[in-house]
């Protein structure tokens, strides 16, 4: 007798273990009741023929799951919901009956309930497993808020961030206004009023590049970033953004070396690709610490690409670092380069996964930085 209970607890450890094994994929929903639905309905034949979860709220209780294997198996709501401290089995005759909470005591979602009527009385591995079943499900659930609280959270930073940005764009626009109207008066100038004005020209155009980085930003993440695609040739772009930066490179005493293999014709969005070889550079230079910056480009037809590669000689980037510089907000630790967002890289990536291709970095610390773009090579027709 002894051997054959050892023999149906066993039978039953093993069941359960497989059980848990199989219903924990549904766990990692981010979606509460078809969550709570998965579950219950993995759980049938295995716990009960009938399962119910009724949710605890201010007014009356709720039921929000009842699955069953026929039409006859029912299951009535607990009496008292909140009493149901840690799990217990009930019989009614032939039928029994297991209810276990869903979230602990002060937090309470409610009661995870089972029943069968085979005559047969749940065993405690059975209580057990539905306990088990129960603080899973109240770790899911409190996970899915987490995630819903956070979702809310950035969406309403988003939103913010984009009122924010139009906003600005407005009296920034009667700042330029006035500039441009001093820029064609610079003869009546002061030498002295002459200088003011540069500093406050170059200013207006950081916010400005600012505003449309914030403005990006939002695009990015809602897939909204809008592209006007063309055909046109990479190699142009790159030419024509190394020129306007020379006189910031030359700033930091630093040399721009431009090593082109073209032409490298593609359908992009010239605009935004400008965008990225202007970011990239600019990134280089920044943290290039006065040492030559290279950028490179070229077509490799038999994988049907087009690449470019941004590479400086600076500080580098820590392995664990080259993830999160992708990321808004974030930034490399290199000492006294702490202006701007830290979402120029972030843009990058953005732009070129929306042309559907990718980035990515190569760097070691103290030997610097590749930054590496691969494009699909389509043609306009």
């Amino acid at each position: 007798m002894r051997t054959a209970q050892r023999i149906s607890a066993t039978r039953n450890v093993t069941t359960h273990a497989a059980f848990l094994a199989n219903v924990s994929r549904h766990f990692v929903s981010l979606e509460i009741e078809p969550m709570i639905e998965a579950v219950g309905r993995s759980s049938l034949g295995v716990l009960g023929d009938v399962c119910a979860v009724d949710r605890i709220s201010e007014a009356l209780p709720t039921r929000i799951l009842e699955v069953r294997t026929s039409p006859d198996a029912w299951l009535e709501a607990p009496a008292e919901l909140a009493s149901t401290v840690r799990g217990e089995v009930s019989l009614d005759g032939d039928r029994s009956r297991i209810s276990v909470p869903i979230g602990m005591r002060r937090d309470r979602f409610g009661v995870l309930s089972f029943a069968k009527n085979d005559g047969v009385a749940h065993s405690a591995a059975d209580l057990a497993l539905a306990q088990e079943l129960g603080d899973r499900m109240s770790l899911a659930i409190c996970n899915a808020r987490e995630h819903m609280s956070m979702a809310a959270a950035l969406g309403d930073r988003e939103r913010l961030i984009s009122i924010a940005a139009h906003e600005l764009r407005n009296p920034l626009c009667s700042v330029r206004f006035c500039l441009q109207t001093l820029e064609r008066n610079g003869g009546a100038l002061a030498p002295q009023a002459v200088r003011m004005l540069e500093i406050m020209s170059r200013g207006e155009r950081k916010i400005a590049r600012l505003i449309d980085d914030l403005l990006d930003l939002g695009r990015i993440r809602t897939g909204q970033l809008a592209l006007d695609l063309s055909s046109f040739d990479l190699c142009d772009v790159i030419r024509d953004v190394s020129t306007l930066m020379e006189a910031q490179t030359v700033d930091t005493g630093s040399t721009l070396n431009v090593e082109l293999s073209g032409p490298v014709v593609g359908c992009w969005d010239r605009g935004r690709l400008d965008q990225v070889v202007s970011n990239l550079l600019a990134n280089a230079v920044k943290y290039g610490q006065g040492r030559p910056v290279v950028i490179r480009a070229g077509a490799d037809a038999q994988r049907g690409v087009a690449w470019m590669a941004v590479s400086d000689q600076g500080v580098g980037i820590e392995p664990d670092l080259r993830d999160s510089i992708f990321e808004p907000f974030k930034r490399g630790t290199m000492v006294g380069h702490r202006d701007g967002l830290g979402l120029g890289l972030f843009i990058v990536r953005g732009i070129v996964e929306q042309l559907g291709g990718a980035v990515r970095v190569d760097s070691r610390p103290g030997s610097g930085a590749t930054f590496v773009v691969e494009l699909p090579l389509r043609i306009a027709y």
